[in-house]
């Protein structure tokens, strides 16, 4: 029952909206949701690699989302995640559908300083569908910011902190509450021999302070690991809509976390409107 409120809770909001932003858009030339986008997004990834953790034992996954931006900080988001394949020796992958729900805000900090900021403060829940809250689903809170005009060159430093816990206490993810720490860099280029494909390189390096393990799994607190990544963006000529391939190469450190390292791919296809 908590289950579907949340998911009532999150479509009843996105449709008022949506209803809100067109009302304004058709009666007035502003108003408080009339520069509202709405972001329908399909990726694909050959593995779930989540904060260091291989979700799903190297299978693929399709994750779907809908973002609606309302034009004035503050957004909403809808995610899934649906795993590729069924199962093997090792797990069943049958109840492994994941739902996210995430409510942020948006902002600049010193705008015109070298040390301006962009930021995103938020809340998610990660939502288990077809296991019980108790045991499997999550909340967090977050922060996420990057410093674009700092060093320059194309470089833009980055950081995030997610502080997790766990739904209800007592089930099978006690022990999940804790602090994820990431910090990293981008590095945005153009090749002489492309110049329509503007790439971005990335390189971050996250410290785990043990959450992620409920109680069949004991996280150690330390650096987990860090992950290389190269990416591009295009538009697609028959629907406008913006084309994301992009790999991605983790270096493991912490056994508990992952005791291997991985290399995945993924591409995704948006379209804002």
């Amino acid at each position: 029952m908590k289950k579907l409120l949340l998911v009532g809770m999150a479509v009843l909001w996105s449709v008022a909206a949506v209803a809100n932003a067109a009302e304004a858009a058709t009666t007035q030339e502003s108003g408080p949701l009339a520069d509202m986008k709405t972001t329908l997004d399909l990726t694909y990834t050959s593995k779930y690699i989540w904060r260091g953790f291989d979700l799903l034992d190297d299978a693929s996954a399709w994750q779907p989302s809908a973002n609606f931006d309302f034009g004035n900080g503050f957004s909403a988001n809808v995610w899934a995640s649906y795993s590729g394949g069924s199962g093997n020796e090792e797990m069943s992958r049958v109840n492994a559908t994941q739902y996210n729900y995430t409510l942020a805000y948006s902002g600049t900090y010193a705008d015109t300083c070298p040390w301006k900021t962009n930021y995103t403060v938020g809340w998610r829940y990660y939502d288990f569908i077809d296991n019980a809250t108790r045991d499997y689903d999550l909340q967090e809170a977050f922060v996420e910011f990057a410093m674009p005009e700092l060093i320059g060159g194309g470089l833009v430093p980055r950081g995030a902190v997610y502080q997790m816990w766990d739904s209800k206490g007592g089930g099978e993810n006690d022990g999940s509450s804790g602090t994820i720490y990431a910090m990293g860099v981008g590095y945005g280029f153009t090749l002489d021999q492309a110049p329509e494909l503007p790439m971005t390189f990335g390189w971050d390096i996250v410290y785990n302070d043990g959450t992620g393990g409920g109680e069949d799994l004991d996280i150690d607190n330390d650096w987990s690991h860090m992950v290389w990544s190269l990416k591009t963006s295009f538009t697609c000529p028959l629907t406008g809509g913006k084309i994301t391939p992009g790999v991605y190469f983790q270096n493991s450190f912490e056994d508990t976390v992952n005791n291997e390292d991985e290399l995945w791919g993924m591409v995704s296809y948006a379209l804002t409107f």
